[in-house]
């Protein structure tokens, strides 16, 4: 009997060490693809179903190795959405926030993106979003104008400021 259950045991840590080699190949994989952050990695752990134990240690070992870094991807992340999908700093805060980033971290990568980038940019937007509107009457287009650029995160400053300034210019 004794000889037995060591058996079992000895196979169950065996199978352990060979589950936990699998998992880490894969998420070496999954973070050199794209860049990742710790919950991001989490959540991918949470879809296997395996151990807190295993998780911790993959976790701390991908950590270890550099294989994520959460300033690292803080600052792809805002740079990426900024040129691409063009949000603003409020919507990319907003997601590095759920991501749960630092708050430190979330500034630190909002200041690399460029001043005067990000004024054009809101810039272009907001001329397009604005001759788009010509149709409608000017309360309703004001309107849809706010919510629109909010939506893509963009400061109410900026939108003030820009509605301030086509309201000189048509007069």
């Amino acid at each position: 009997m004794r000889c037995h259950s060591w058996y079992r045991i000895f196979f169950c840590i065996m199978k352990e060490k060979k589950l936990y080699a699998e998992i880490l190949v894969k998420l070496k994989r999954y973070c050199k693809y794209q860049e990742r952050c710790k919950s991001d990695i989490k959540n991918k752990l949470n879809k296997l179903k395996i151990t807190e134990k295993i998780k911790d240690s993959i976790i701390n070992e991908l950590s270890e190795k550099n294989y994520f870094d959460n300033k690292r991807f803080s600052y792809e992340y805002a740079i990426g959405k900024f040129r691409n999908n063009k949000w603003g700093k409020i919507k990319i805060r907003y997601n590095l926030k759920i991501k749960l980033i630092e708050k430190s971290i979330i500034d630190e990568a909002l200041k690399k993106i460029p001043t005067d980038d990000y004024t054009s940019t809101f810039n272009k937007i907001a001329n397009k979003e604005w001759s788009s509107r010509s149709k409608l009457d000017l309360n309703s287009r004001k309107r849809r104008f706010y919510k629109t650029l909010q939506n893509r995160g963009w400061e109410f400053d900026l939108i003030n400021d820009f509605l301030f300034k086509t309201r000189k210019r048509k007069f």
